[in-house]
């Protein structure tokens, strides 16, 4: 199973993207925010009319209903009920683009040259 990049797929479909493809409808939009019924637990809309905030902006949710938050790939995530890597794969499937591979593992440097008798920290 190859790897997702998950912050490359982010930079790709915006917050604005997924909430088109949940069908959300704002009942309030402010410049870069937008409220209404949550498409996570109220998908709907029938429900509590107010309590989803999303910054389009920065790529931000909240609902005060369920109390989920995150970014455009946690809301895609939680409203179809998928794990993370499988809603990568219908996100990107639904909006019609290639998921973004991972081209190699992120090496950690070496800060420093470890001696037999040096202090090793509890993170390694």
């Amino acid at each position: 199973m190859p790897g997702i990049d998950y912050r490359a797929l982010r930079a790709v479909v915006s917050l604005g993207q997924v909430l088109e493809l949940l069908r959300f409808q704002p009942v309030n939009r402010q410049a870069r925010k937008v409220r209404g019924p949550c498409p996570i637990h109220d998908p709907n809309g029938k429900g509590e009319r107010r309590c989803f905030s999303a910054d389009l902006e920065t790529n931000r949710f909240k609902c005060f209903g369920c109390g989920k938050g995150g970014n455009q790939l946690d809301l895609w995530r939680h409203a179809r009920e998928l794990p993370l890597y499988t809603a990568a794969l219908d996100l990107c499937d639904r909006a019609h683009i290639e998921p973004p591979q991972l081209t190699s593992r992120a090496v950690k440097p070496a800060s420093r040259q470890q001696t037999p008798d040096a202090p090793r920290s509890a993170t390694g």
